[in-house]
């Protein structure tokens, strides 16, 4: 490449799960792990980089499931006008034979002026492919899905600092409760708020966009009731039936927010060892400290066995699982003290 040589690919892929937004174009690049998302955007990342440095340069891509012999050696050849070339691979885990012997064939060599971006979603296939990868200290990027919360809401700030934008930390919170962990339906979300908000992005903005979600529904509606605001969880809950939430993902929010509490409720220690203690975010463990304040462990100890009682109602066991749900967060609103 004319002009700026590729850098090494970040290594920090295998333990830094948002490593692959600083991946750089290397000679040869892995991108290793069952995220689709990530792996996309990782290709579009080392892509863009690889163009910007030299506008005209060739690039090649394929699916490795449909490899014929011969075509990753014939695309990676010298160019008669030479200009660099830039070859992305999907579908590792399914690889051909063909695709296998030729990718082996490639890596004792190389190529001048070529970098390859390869993904393999995960498997046993092509274990002798990877094995060499390893060996030859190829640069790994990790694509995985993200399961810590504290992981997701990083993946939000950082989605919002690469526009330049803030998000406040609730607000945060609110974005991944209501979408969920399906990182294209988060980045979605963060674009959506960039273009459309202006300033700031607050809960209130994101509860305006995303606040019909089942799931921020049910813990708007056990934040309420766990604090001791019964007309505010009382009228969430109404509306939000009204509107067609199912009782039972709400049922399930207040049961995980009781537990939650139990868990910290008399515990002297701060918030960052019990986060390392009970596998929590730091930040869920301090809003259940908050809200431990409002309860004393006999008042935790029956609520919990009602909303155990209510979770089956509301599965089948009772005649009315709407008027079951409203029962409970009455009952869990009243023993909150204020």
């Amino acid at each position: 490449m004319s002009g700026a040589r590729p850098r090494r690919g970040s290594q920090r892929g295998a333990v830094d799960p948002h490593a692959w937004r600083g991946v750089e174009p290397a000679p040869l690049i892995l991108l290793f792990g069952p995220e689709e998302y990530v792996a996309s955007r990782s290709f579009d990342l080392v892509r863009s980089q690889v163009v910007a440095a030299e506008p005209e340069t060739e690039v090649t891509r394929f699916d490795a499931s449909a490899y014929e012999r011969g075509e990753l050696l014939m695309a990676a050849s010298p160019s008669l006008f030479g200009e660099s070339k830039h070859i992305e691979v999907r579908s590792l885990a399914t690889m051909s034979e063909d695709f296998l012997v030729d990718a082996l064939e490639y890596l004792k060599d190389g190529a001048a002026d070529v970098t390859m971006v390869m993904h393999h979603s995960g498997g046993n296939r092509g274990k002798k492919l990877l094995d060499a990868l390893k060996k030859a200290s190829v640069p790994t990027v990790a694509c995985q899905p993200l399961k810590k919360d504290a992981d997701k809401l990083e993946f939000v700030a950082q989605e919002f600092r690469q526009h330049r934008r803030r998000i406040q930390p609730e607000a945060a919170r609110a974005l991944v409760a209501a979408v969920g962990s399906d990182l294209a339906e988060l980045a979605s979300a963060c674009s959506q708020l960039v273009q459309d908000a202006t300033g700031e992005i607050s809960q209130e903005k994101v509860d305006e966009y995303f606040g019909g979600r089942v799931e921020a529904t049910g813990f708007k509606v056990a934040d309420a009731a766990l604090t001791g605001r019964g007309a505010v969880a009382l009228s969430t809950l109404r509306h939000a039936i009204a509107t067609g939430t199912d009782p039972v993902p709400i049922v399930a929010a207040l049961a995980m927010k009781l537990r939650q509490v139990a868990k910290v409720a008399g515990v002297r220690q701060s918030s960052g060892q019990l986060a390392q203690d009970l596998g929590m975010p730091p930040w869920q463990v301090q809003q259940a400290q908050e809200q431990a304040r409002y309860w004393s462990q006999d008042d935790l100890a029956r609520c919990l066995e009602l909303i155990a009682e209510t979770d089956q109602m509301v599965k089948g066991a009772g005649r009315d699982p709407e008027y079951a749900v409203e029962r409970a967060v009455s009952r869990i609103a009243m023993s909150a003290r204020r």
